[in-house]
C-alpha cells in the first residue's frame, strides 16, 4: 500500500531497474548472473533477439547498495566479464534505468541521463 503508481516508496525512494539485452551476433546466447550482498538473482540465459532480462530494487536506506553481474558468451560461456552494474551514490538521485547490451566486442551501457550506448567493459 505504501508503493505508489510510479514505483516510489515513502521510506525507500524510487526503484532502480537493471536491464540486460543480448546484442551478440547471430545464434549466440548470453548468460547473465547478478548478485548483491543479500541476494542472488539467479542465472538467466538470453537467446539472440529474445526478451530482455530485467529486475528492479530499492536502494538500502543506510547506503551501500551494490549489485555486480557476470555476463558470459561463447562455447560453454567461457568468455565473460564481471562488473559492478549498480553502486549506490548518496549524492545522486536514483530511480532510473541502467541498460547493458552485450555485443561481440564488449558490453555497452546507457541510462536515462546518458541515453546513448557507450562501450563500458571488455570481454575477458
Amino acid at each position: 500500500m505504501i508503493d505508489n503508481v510510479y514505483g516510489a516508496n515513502l521510506f525507500k525512494g524510487k526503484k532502480t531497474t537493471l536491464v540486460f539485452r543480448n546484442g551478440l551476433s547471430y545464434k549466440n546466447w548470453l548468460k547473465v548472473h547478478c548478485k548483491s550482498g543479500n541476494d542472488d538473482m539467479g542465472v538467466h540465459y538470453l537467446k539472440p533477439g529474445g526478451i530482455d532480462y530485467q529486475f528492479s530494487f530499492y536502494d538500502n536506506v543506510f547506503g551501500g547498495t551494490l549489485i555486480w553481474c557476470t555476463m558470459s558468451k561463447g562455447p560453454d560461456y567461457k568468455i565473460s566479464s564481471r562488473f559492478d552494474a549498480y553502486k549506490q551514490n548518496k549524492d545522486k538521485s536514483h530511480g532510473t534505468s541502467y541498460n547493458y547490451v552485450a555485443k561481440d566486442d564488449g558490453i555497452y551501457h546507457s541510462n536515462l541521463v546518458e541515453f546513448r550506448l557507450h562501450k563500458k567493459f571488455n570481454w575477458k
